[in-house]
């Protein structure tokens, strides 16, 4: 009898490893503030093993982030009309949110998991403000993370031929001058 728990307790180890060894996962979206593509995105997650989630324009029900099962945490500045969510989907990995660089439109969390300390944001840029106003935020996120790794999920709102768009806008011409 002791073989066969010695093996089991071998497997469950062993599975227990290889989940906290495994790369991250990750998945961007904006879900247009609808439930059914929440729900879509949720079921999706949930089948590919998805780590963590950048939501831009979350589905609101009551000002609030509705239609994230509980068992993933939700990361927002202010959630009562957040329009930037990160959602963890992973209890391996740790994160702390960042309050100084996050707002309504932006969250940033520095993140650990397997040893490595990095960064992650979801941002919104309004179309109805000039794209500065973003690419400054992200000016201050690269000061404050320096030297640690940094992803940003976003949506720009910025329309360019460069990324198979079919239409150009000034904020995409932004974009694309990047360096």
């Amino acid at each position: 009898m002791a073989p066969a728990n010695n093996h089991r307790e071998s497997n469950i180890r062993s599975h227990a490893y290889n989940k906290t060894q495994s790369p991250i996962r990750y998945m961007q979206i904006n879900l247009q503030h609808s439930r059914t593509a929440t729900d879509y995105i949720m079921n999706l997650s949930e089948k590919d093993k998805t780590d963590i989630i950048c939501i831009q324009e979350s589905y609101l029900y009551n000002r609030r982030i509705a239609g994230i099962s509980t068992k993933n945490r939700i990361n927002a500045s202010h959630e009562n009309k957040s329009r930037a969510a990160i959602v963890i989907n992973n209890r391996y990995i740790d994160s702390v949110l960042i309050t100084q660089l996050s707002n309504s439109d932006c969250v940033i969390l520095e993140l650990e998991y397997n040893g490595s300390r990095f960064h992650t944001a979801s941002m919104y840029f309004d179309i109805t403000e000039e794209i500065e106003r973003g690419l400054e935020k992200i000016d201050k996120m690269l000061e404050f993370t320096k030297g640690n790794g940094l992803i940003i999920a976003a949506d720009s709102n910025a329309r360019s031929a460069a990324w198979h768009d079919t239409k150009n806008n000034k904020s995409g011409k932004t974009m694309e001058e990047l360096k």
